[in-house]
């Protein structure tokens, strides 16, 4: 099978979608949902910061010495799972610091906009 059959039907994919949002108006106050992203991304982050710090913290507490559902947390903390937790809190913490911004960004151009329109309706009305 050759590549082109397959880059053709992709290239008329993405030119479909790029005329969608060509077409598409999109109001000053279309924020596209940042805020709740930002919310969802930032809570999720959190969790699993708070997620890796029991780990870590019950270890130390817990210690080698013990037994039964104690010992099974400190060998989960003992692995490379909370690592891993961490760096997705890490990384969605980042994503929603980001959309936080953006979603700042967002308001103040529709501010920009209600003001721009009120000038316009009150030239109009003169």
């Amino acid at each position: 099978m050759h590549l082109t059959y397959l880059v053709v039907p992709v290239n008329n994919i993405i030119n479909l979608f790029i005329n969608m949002f060509k077409k598409k108006y999109f109001s000053a106050q279309e924020d596209f949902r940042t805020g709740l992203l930002c919310k969802v991304t930032l809570f999720l982050g959190f969790v699993l910061l708070i997620i890796f710090l029991f780990s870590k913290i019950s270890a130390i507490i817990i210690g080698e010495n013990s037994s039964g559902l104690a010992k099974q947390i400190y060998d989960f903390s003992q692995t490379s799972y909370p690592n891993s937790i961490l760096a997705f809190s890490i990384i969605l913490l980042g994503i929603g610091a980001i959309l936080y911004f953006f979603h700042c960004q967002f308001t103040k151009l529709a501010k920009i906009a209600e003001e721009i329109e009120k000038s316009e309706n009150s030239e109009n009305a003169d």
